[in-house]
């Protein structure tokens, strides 16, 4: 088929979605996209703060002015709703990234239903129960499984090296690494979602009288006030946070883009591409 029959093939399809409100909520068609070779669609969550937009805004018209990569962004997503995925299935998107933990993982079996566009779904919080990719044109970018003990090793070696003892809360499903707590240490652990797990766990504390405790797992914000009631150090774990760091990621996209690599699978942020903020 002719250029020219495709490019008026596929302006007739869009007029058609048009009129027809298959893509409503979804960003029109720029009339770039009809003639570049290769076009993105960003999908970001809600409450994008307002200078990772500005950065995001600046990156894609740079790329669609220097490289001529055509845009579209649809922002403050919660979910995708079916008639944009019935548009997304036919406007002609090379790439779709998506931002967000829970956005991505909602649009996860969508993105497997759409094989001819690659995805790339971007975690921007610690992340460690992604469900496994293997499709080949999808990529999940995410902190990875064992995040959270990398960052908190060397912290738990020095306390066992000065002595220190640690008294953990975790829930039933995410024991502690039994290098920080062996088996015999057992009586040290508070399991929070096993029912009257605090005043058991008080008691631990008043009697073993620990340098630290240390939260494993997540705590609802009443049960965390009631550990800090027991007049220990806390250190929350669970409080890591990272930072997408937009230059670099955004940098190594396009370069995938323009040298057309690609690798599928769930895949770890390089150091580059994030900043680890710890409590």
């Amino acid at each position: 088929m002719s250029k020219k029959r495709w490019t008026t093939g596929l302006f007739t399809l869009c007029i058609l979605f048009v009129l027809g409100g298959c893509g409503k909520n979804i960003p029109a068609i720029d009339p770039a996209l009809l003639e570049s070779k290769v076009s993105v669609l960003i999908i970001s969550k809600e409450h994008v703060s307002d200078s990772t937009k500005s950065t995001l805004q600046n990156t894609l018209i740079s790329w669609r002015d220097s490289h001529h990569i055509a845009f579209d962004w649809m922002a403050d997503t919660a979910v995708l709703k079916e008639a944009q995925i019935t548009a997304l299935k036919t406007r002609p998107y090379t790439y779709i990234i998506v931002i967000g933990n829970e956005l991505a993982r909602k649009v996860l079996p969508i993105a497997t239903a759409i094989p001819d566009k690659k995805w790339i779904l971007l975690d921007d919080t610690v992340s460690g129960d992604n469900p496994p990719v293997t499709d080949k044109h999808i990529v999940w970018k995410q902190t990875g499984q064992g995040f959270m003990d990398k960052q908190w090793d060397e912290w738990v070696k020095q306390q066992q090296i000065l002595g220190k003892s640690i008294e953990w809360v975790t829930v039933g499903a995410r024991p502690i690494p039994s290098l920080w707590a062996p088996s015999e240490e057992a009586e040290t652990i508070g399991v929070s979602d096993a029912e009257g797990w605090f005043p058991q766990f008080q008691n631990q504390v008043r009697r073993h009288g620990p340098s630290w405790i240390a939260i494993y797992s997540p705590l609802d914000a009443s049960s965390l006030q009631r550990v800090k009631n027991l007049k220990v150090p806390v250190i929350d774990m669970t409080a890591v946070s990272i930072e997408l760091q937009w230059g670099f990621l955004m940098t190594s996209i396009l370069q995938t883009i323009e040298t057309q690599t690609w690798a599928n699978g769930n895949q770890e942020y390089t150091s580059q591409e994030i900043q680890i903020i710890k409590p």
